[in-house]
């Protein structure tokens, strides 16, 4: 099964995705391509129901843009989804798809500036909707995948699903980067493949340490870290480090609290900008994962240079531990770190 976790630009029309049964669901055509170069999505792989990208026009030079779309209606039932395909244009930085569930302003259709806190990782509603804080904008909704310029691919464990509960439906985060001299738009696509839910499938939910409290001093190197405790055992299946083009090196690991050892789940000694969207990830199985023990603490660390002649902030840099936990299908999520802070989801 594969599913796409790092990833770049979308802007999504509509795919109707109400009550239908799963793999029956409507399927919206493939959108004009009109970002910069052609864009032609291939044809839809059976079984799959597809959201295309509403083109994001006029994206400025210099400029850096999220947005959030509103693109599937809730569900009257619950779903897994077993596979994401897709692939997006260029100047995209992430397309990520989370669930949400529905107030009364949310409609399909809409789509709002979700600048703030948002994230690949956030879906950044709650800081559009009405100026939210940063723990309000993290814990927004389930990550259900996401699609890359490349079109590359991650695989989670055999029998390991995303699921989408009964009165859910999709919002799209999606962030472009133009660091050209023309203006720029910016499309995608993204293929889900729908299943009925099958109770002996496992959830996976994001998991992520998040440093956010760094500043990158202008022309020189920056070394930060951040511990989070645990309160609660999480059960790890995989885990990645995450960074954006000015990072040089980063480490996860855990310090447990029972022989105070210390663990390196994920080292990368050498950071490069096509591991920004295409991490390489410690793994376990479904069936044996890494347990990180109520206690136990999980450290993220990273090293940047910064070129430029300005400061830099998360979230255009970033220091992150992010990858997948276990959860059930009654709540699928699970708990995550946010500048030291566990928060239980």
């Amino acid at each position: 099964m594969r599913i796409v976790f790092f990833v770049a630009p979308l802007a999504l029309s509509v795919a109707a995705c109400g009550s239908g049964e799963p793999g029956k669901h409507s399927v919206t055509s493939p959108a004009p391509g009109k970002s910069a170069g052609a864009f032609t999505p291939p044809p839809l792989p059976a079984g799959y129901t597809r959201l295309n990208a509403a083109t994001i026009t006029d994206i400025l030079p210099g400029t850096d843009v999220t947005h959030c779309q509103y693109v599937m209606a809730p569900l009257d039932h619950d779903v897994d989804i077993v596979d994401v395909e897709g692939r997006q244009s260029a100047f995209g930085h992430h397309a990520v798809a989370f669930s949400y569930t529905p107030s009364g302003t949310d409609k399909v259709g809409s789509e709002v500036k979700c600048m703030m806190d948002s994230t690949e990782f956030t879906s950044g509603v709650s800081s559009a909707a009405g100026g939210g804080n940063s723990a309000q904008s993290i814990t927004g909704g389930a990550f259900l995948g996401g699609v890359g310029p490349k079109g590359r691919t991650t695989t989670l464990p055999d029998g390991v699903a995303f699921r989408l509960k009964k009165g859910e439906g999709i919002v799209l985060n999606l962030h472009y980067i133009n660091p050209g001299a023309t203006t720029v738009s910016g499309d995608a696509y993204m293929d889900l493949k729908f299943a009925d839910v099958d109770p002996t499938r496992l959830i996976a939910a994001l998991f992520v340490n998040i440093n956010g409290g760094f500043q990158l001093t202008p022309s020189m190197e920056t070394n930060s870290s951040v511990d989070c405790v645990a309160k609660s055992d999480v059960n790890i299946i995989m885990m990645a480090n995450h960074m954006h083009e000015y990072g040089t090196h980063a480490t996860t690991s855990v310090v447990h609290a029972d022989t105070g050892a210390v663990e390196v789940l994920r080292d990368d000694p050498v950071w490069t900008t096509d591991m920004v969207n295409n991490p390489t990830y410690a793994t376990w199985s479904a069936a044996s994962p890494f347990v990180l023990h109520a206690g136990d603490v999980i450290r993220t660390s990273c090293s940047w240079i910064n070129t430029t002649d300005a400061a830099i902030t998360f979230p255009r840099e970033m220091c992150i531990s992010a990858g997948f936990a276990l959860a059930t299908g009654d709540n699928p999520t699970a708990p995550l770190c946010y500048n030291g802070s566990w928060i239980q989801q």
